[in-house]
């Protein structure tokens, strides 16, 4: 639907082509991607017990490098719309011109560009591998290098504290702009800055607490635990994937809540539709009624009597 919201595919229009658009948009087509593939592989796991990940080489390597790079363009196009915002609403006129639609599109271009290039060694690091039974297998990787580098750079300093320092920084920026500038561009623009800034918090609060669950488990990996700790780690756990999926698929309701712009479009459409819908039903019946009025008066022939 976000995809439908920020392109031109909609014959009623929402927004404006901007760059907060164009990046909204690519962070919804990549949520798409990233929901719709891992989303459909994890349902395949652990609600029809079907370990694709464990047999098949392909799906071991490519779920992982398609998530990885859906998540750095999703939190990234985000956070580029949250300093897009911070552009257009400054008082400087040297600052707003940052905000423009061909710097917006090279910006993604590259970026998207550099995540898929960053993560290229996880198709080769990643492999289905037996274990230590011998029978069964597994989809991981072998090396202390990269777990290293996964889990404290990768995964930690770039797709957490980068992104979340960048909501809260030009965040607070953007509203203090808001505040100080009571002129600011249309209502429009405005509903856009706030569906951007929510965005932004919902996912900074995501990134909260997967940073602290990064943190945790490389401070608890060498700790002895008991059945009770392990389950409580899984919860934890549990809740912090839910919370993470829940910002890839639940922003257009965030959207959809912040901007009457939105809802009235929406509206427009359904309204739209069912007006069209009910006028061919009821032309449809009128052409019926007209059939069955036209057989009805039909002149019946007269048979001669043989007598």
């Amino acid at each position: 639907m976000n995809i439908l919201i920020f392109s031109s595919l909609l014959k009623i229009p929402v927004f404006p082509p901007s760059p907060g658009c164009l990046y909204l948009l690519t962070t919804a087509i990549a949520n798409l991607v990233f929901v719709g593939y891992l989303l459909l592989t994890r349902i395949l796991i652990s609600g029809f017990f079907i370990p694709v990940t464990n047999t098949i080489n392909f799906i071991c390597k490519s779920r992982f490098y398609i998530g990885q790079v859906c998540m750095f363009t999703s939190l990234f196009c985000t956070s580029f719309a949250t300093i897009d915002q911070y552009f257009i609403s400054n008082r400087s006129v040297r600052i707003r011109q940052l905000s423009h639609l061909s710097f917006a599109r090279i910006i993604i271009l590259v970026s998207v560009f550099l995540w898929c290039s960053i993560n290229i060694p996880v198709l080769f690091l990643y492999n289905v591998y037996p274990k230590n039974n011998g029978t069964s297998t597994v989809c991981t990787v072998y090396s202390p290098a990269w777990s290293f580098y996964y889990t404290y750079f990768q995964s930690l300093f770039l797709l957490c504290l980068v992104p979340l320092s960048i909501f809260i920084i030009f965040g607070i920026l953007t509203r203090r702009n808001l505040h100080s500038v009571r002129q600011f561009h249309r209502s429009i623009s405005r509903q856009m800055t706030k569906m951007i800034l929510l965005q932004a918090t919902a996912m900074g609060l995501s990134l909260f607490i997967a940073t602290v669950q990064i943190i945790y488990q490389s401070v608890t990996m060498n700790i002895q635990k008991d059945a009770l700790r392990n389950a409580q780690d899984n919860i934890f756990n549990t809740v912090a994937n839910l919370l993470t999926y829940g910002t890839y698929f639940g922003d257009f309701y965030i959207y959809l809540c912040s901007s009457k712009s939105l809802r009235q479009a929406l509206k427009r459409i359904i309204f739209n539709h069912e007006t069209t819908q009910s006028i061919t039903n009821t032309m449809f019946s009128i052409q019926n009624q007209k059939g069955t009025i036209t057989n009805q008066n039909k002149v019946q022939p007269i048979e001669k009597n043989n007598s």
